[in-house]
């Protein structure tokens, strides 16, 4: 396929996953929101009547992990994940980009797998009806999708910005309109 061909389909994906990324993105605020509230509720309960919750601390931790997961693509987009150019920043700017291009493929190989790891942890929490050991008997399954739902789409987030930034010679050109075109 030329790269005239491949590009409708490329810049289609790339605005399908940008809405999914950025919806991910605003239910991980959502979620820090939720958990401030619910943290904040528990101390006003425990400290001034005396009443400690028993649901703050086991939500808050899954809250979290939803926080971290489903706003990990959302992050990539905006180049907020940490970058250590220290070697690379050295080289010219052929070198940086197969530089770049080896460890976003070797990252991308690393995201699926452990894509693939954390859907078999959910069908096996979902099938097996693990349950948490806490008063509140959550199904695992459910905080365990954030992790799956997360790397998915950090996986294909990652995937349409190598296929961006290398094959279609724009660097991050149609993510960033698909990105901006939704705030």
């Amino acid at each position: 396929m030329s790269k005239n061909r491949t590009k409708p389909v490329i810049t289609a994906l790339s605005k399908v996953i940008g809405k999914i990324t950025i919806s991910l993105g605003y239910v991980s605020g959502v979620f820090a929101l939720m958990m401030m509230f619910g943290i904040g509720y528990d101390v006003i309960m425990r400290h001034l009547f005396n009443k400690p919750t028993i649901w703050a601390d086991e939500v808050s931790c899954y809250l979290l992990v939803g926080i971290t997961f489903l706003g990990a693509a959302y992050t990539l987009t905006r180049g907020g994940h940490i970058y250590v150019e220290t070697l690379v920043g050295k080289l010219g700017p052929k070198a940086q980009k197969r530089v770049t291009l080896l460890t976003d493929a070797l990252t991308l190989i690393f995201l699926v797998v452990l894509t693939r790891q954390a859907y078999w942890l959910v069908r096996d929490s979902f099938v097996s009806k693990r349950i948490s050991a806490t008063l509140l008997r959550t199904p695992l399954f459910i905080p365990q999708l954030f992790i799956f739902i997360g790397l998915a789409c950090l996986s294909l987030q990652l995937l349409i910005e190598i296929l961006n930034n290398n094959f279609l010679g724009e660097e991050n050109g149609s993510q960033e309109k698909a990105i901006d075109g939704m705030d």
